[in-house]
């Protein structure tokens, strides 16, 4: 049996790219390989919000601090633009007492992490945003928020993979994984067998489909998110915003009373890209693999869009499209070794969060894989929380 490659990723999302990047950086010889192409599911589907402020306190915050201190010299270090805009701001506005109750307990488990997260009012708010409807209560306000181009970062992160010497397979599907006893030692595909001392799952919300084959369940189903893009209009907004329903849903879903609303998981998040049109979400719905859009969450979009900034009304918007999060019981995505299954590896679970936790995710892993130990912790996120094997 020769061997393939040193280590296998399965998946060409931004996640399975980041993963290859930092792999190959340190040395090590890379098949990374996608069932379609690069960008094609959770990255190529997303906004590009870069931001402390959606973060679950604890684990999951303090891990952001890491990755995002990493987002200011990627395009320097990838060789590429990716569009990233540190300072822009990130806000959620609240609509009543309730959501700023919740927002304010959130945001003072955030600042433990020390991030510069507070509540403002809506008069502070309106001199950040005017478009901003004055009859709103107030906001949660980061400075530091950020965005990037998830596309262009998930195509960099690939690129200087490649630069460094991986392979990266498109139009190639793993069929299958080939296994010795309970070792993990490569993978069928439908273009031949492959072999490596290690693999990867990188699959976001297909990853479940790939532990499968390992005889695994792993604990992740897809979660369905539904965005729409403008028409370009002129500069209109510069913070990245969702509406406090965003974290409400995300937190404290139990204190949603609107049976709508939880029905598709609707909230308001919008932005503004450099070419002038603004990405409209968006839903967190429970639907199988189902990635068509429907009438309904993009009409309740769109009024949530209008109810927080009316000009909004009159602007057109050009096409709609929806992406699959991958989404665990607990929040936190899966990083790290499976015990149970030598050679195997699972670098999946970020839901809405695998923009911002891309670059560390990457290098932690990668610095398990080849050192045996990562210079972050990555105990909080470690796949073995879950009892995944099969009974």
């Amino acid at each position: 049996m020769s061997k393939d490659a040193d280590i296998i990723v399965i998946g060409g999302g931004i996640i399975g790219c980041s993963v290859t990047y930092q792999l190959s950086k340190l040395g090590k010889k890379v098949l990374q390989i996608e069932r379609e192409d690069i960008t094609r599911g959770a990255a190529g589907a997303t906004d590009g919000v870069v931001g402390y402020h959606t973060k679950k306190p604890g684990a999951q915050m303090d891990l952001a601090v890491q990755s995002i201190s990493m987002f200011e010299h990627l395009s320097e270090e990838l060789g590429e633009d990716v569009e990233y805009g540190f300072h822009c701001g990130g806000m959620q506005p609240v609509e009543d007492q309730l959501q700023w109750d919740i927002l304010s307990g959130i945001v003072e488990e955030q600042r433990k992490s020390g991030v510069d997260i507070r509540m403002i009012s809506i008069e502070e708010a309106r001199e950040i945003e005017p478009m901003l409807a004055p009859d709103l209560k107030g906001a949660l306000y980061s400075p530091t928020g950020g965005k990037v181009n998830p596309i262009k970062l998930t195509i960099a992160f690939s690129n200087a993979a490649k630069k460094l010497g991986a392979t990266v397979m498109t139009e190639t599907e793993v069929t299958d994984l080939i296994m010795e006893g309970t070792a993990v030692k490569g993978v069928k595909t439908t273009k031949g067998d492959f072999y490596a001392d290690a693999v990867v799952n990188s699959c976001g919300a297909w990853a479940a489909n790939i532990g499968k084959m390992a005889g695994l369940n792993i604990p992740i189903q897809p979660r369905k998110g539904q965005l729409i893009v403008t028409e370009p209009i002129g500069p209109f907004m510069d913070v990245t915003l969702q509406c406090a329903r965003y974290n409400v849903i995300k937190f404290r879903p139990e204190a949603v009373d609107d049976p709508a609303a939880l029905k598709i998981g609707n909230s308001l998040s919008i932005e503004q890209t450099e070419t002038g049109g603004l990405i409209i979400g968006g839903t967190r719905e429970f639907v199988g693999y189902d990635r068509e859009n429907s009438l309904e969450a993009i009409e309740t979009i769109l009024r949530r869009a209008v109810r927080f900034f009316p000009a909004l009304k009159d602007i057109c918007f050009i096409r709609a499209f929806a992406g699959l999060r991958p989404y665990t019981p607990d929040g936190l995505p899966l990083i790290g070794k499976v015990n149970a299954r030598e050679g195997f590896y699972i670098a999946a679970g970020h839901e809405g969060d695998g923009i911002a936790l891309s670059p560390i995710t990457g290098k932690l892993l990668a610095e398990q894989i080849v050192y045996g130990k990562e210079s972050y912790s990555l105990e909080s996120f470690d796949p073995n929380r879950f009892p995944l094997e099969s009974a």
